[in-house]
C-alpha cells in the first residue's frame, strides 16, 4: 500500500480521462459486467482469480485515441479508480455514512487529485452501491 494514502489528504478529485489506469491496472471484470460488455467481442482474457478485460499494447483494449470507448458503461473497478476500499485501515481512512463505516484509500500517483469535486461527495457517490 506504498501509493495509497487515507483519502482525507485530498481535498478534491476528479477523472481527467488520462489513461493511466488503463495501462497500469489489471481490471477485473463481474459476471454482469461479461455480460453487458461481451457484444464488443473477445475483449477478455482469463486470469488466476477470474475475468480481466484484455490489454493492446499495454493499455486497455477500450482505451483508444487517448480516451475510454466505453467510458458510460466501464467496469465497476473502473469507476471506482484511484479508490481503494478495506475492512481495515488506519483513522484517517475511515469514512462513516451512516451506520456504514470503510476505509478508504488513494493511489497517490492519480492525476486527478487536486481536480474536480469535493473528495468526500466522490467517495459517497462511489460506496452508494456498497452500502446496499
Amino acid at each position: 500500500m506504498q501509493n495509497l494514502i487515507p483519502w482525507r489528504r485530498i481535498k478534491k478529485w476528479g477523472c481527467i480521462r488520462c489513461g493511466r489506469c488503463c495501462s497500469t491496472l489489471d481490471i477485473p471484470v463481474t459476471f454482469e459486467e461479461e455480460e453487458r460488455l461481451k457484444k464488443y467481442g473477445s475483449v477478455f482474457k482469463r486470469g488466476k482469480i477470474g475475468l480481466y478485460l484484455r490489454k493492446k499494447r499495454g493499455k486497455c483494449i477500450f482505451f483508444k485515441k487517448g480516451s475510454c470507448k466505453i467510458y458510460e458503461e466501464r467496469p465497476e473497478a473502473c469507476r471506482r479508480y484511484p479508490f481503494y476500499f478495506r475492512d481495515l485501515g488506519e483513522n484517517e481512512a475511515l469514512f462513516v455514512k451512516g451506520e456504514f463505516k470503510i476505509y478508504v484509500y488513494v493511489d497517490k500517483e492519480c492525476r486527478g487529485i487536486g481536480k474536480g469535486k469535493n473528495v468526500e461527495e466522490v467517495v459517497e457517490e462511489i460506496i452508494r452501491p456498497l452500502r446496499k
